[in-house]
């Protein structure tokens, strides 16, 4: 299999290229080390190419400024929406007939219910929005390839950094309270939110298995349940011996963030990493660094 990775550097990427090598397959690595997205422009070289013979182009680059809009939105807009364009008509050209492109649970409108492909989604916000958009012009190259939007929820693993799974660990390690915020429709709700998590190595299984799954235009992809902040705490404290510090808050949350996998099932019936045995890599890979 011929593959080409855009975003390799990237937490997924980096996992998706070692279980790709693994292998055997033919790789073409694009980060922004390799002549892949300019940081400053957000944009791919003007003659980049994808070499031929390419069976599947993933997209999986992300801008680091998503949290510094709109002062960034630019480069947030280039690098989520412009450059997967780019991409896709350097694809068509050089024939590959499979594109994947990484969008994310969080384009769908706030709800407390589970969300499945087809509910609502929003574009009141920045990064929402670069995904939509991106989403959008991607379906207009589905008459030259098979095109897969996936939209994971919570992904985590060992080494990840400045995402809520590992700042949750770091501050449970650190001996710091946990404040849960209620649930407005719920006051029996002690949890806090509740999120569809998927262990990194279970995500890539799941973007590897997808090259042979065509005809699918969109798929959640997430864990098999949602998760409560308070049950990864008290996970994280009873994994690494630390009485865990929860309180719940005055404050009320706007939504949870469960997806749907009814088609995930349908379509891979993926198995998943339990939350145990997730966290405890990531403590035991955390010890070792």
């Amino acid at each position: 299999m011929r593959i080409c990775i855009i975003g390799s550097g990237g937490y997924v990427g980096s996992a998706l290229a070692k279980a790709c090598t693994e292998r055997q397959d033919k790789l073409q690595l694009v980060s922004s080390r390799s002549n892949g997205i300019d940081t400053t422009t957000g944009l791919l070289p003007s003659d980049f190419e994808i070499k031929a013979g390419t069976d599947v182009v993933y997209y999986l680059a992300q801008s680091p400024h998503y949290r510094q809009v709109p002062e960034y939105a630019g480069h947030l807009l280039s690098v989520n929406c412009a450059a997967a364009v780019q991409a896709a008509f350097v694809a068509k050209q050089a024939g590959v007939k499979r594109f994947i492109y990484t969008s994310t649970g969080s384009v769908y409108t706030p709800s407390f219910s589970p969300l499945y492909e087809q509910s609502p989604l929003q574009r009141d916000n920045w990064y929402s929005l670069s995904k939509v958009q991106a989403e959008e012009a991607l379906a207009l190259f589905r008459r030259d390839m098979d095109i897969t939007i996936v939209r994971p929820f919570g992904i985590y693993g060992p080494g990840q950094t400045d995402k809520l799974v590992p700042n949750l660990m770091r501050r449970v390690l650190s001996g710091d309270e946990i404040s849960i915020d209620q649930n407005p429709k719920d006051s029996t709700d002690v949890g806090g939110l509740r999120i569809s998590l998927c262990y990194i190595h279970d995500t890539v299984q799941i973007l590897y298995n997808l090259i042979e799954q065509t005809g699918i235009e969109c798929l959640n992809l997430a864990g098999s349940e949602a998760i409560s902040i308070r049950t990864m705490v008290e996970i994280m404290g009873r994994i690494s011996g630390i009485n865990a510090k929860i309180i719940l808050s005055d404050k009320y949350r706007q939504f949870d963030l469960i997806a749907d996998t009814v088609l995930l099932t349908r379509v891979l019936n993926p198995e998943f990493t339990d939350l145990e045995t997730g966290l405890a890599q990531m403590l035991m890979y955390q010890s070792r660094s």
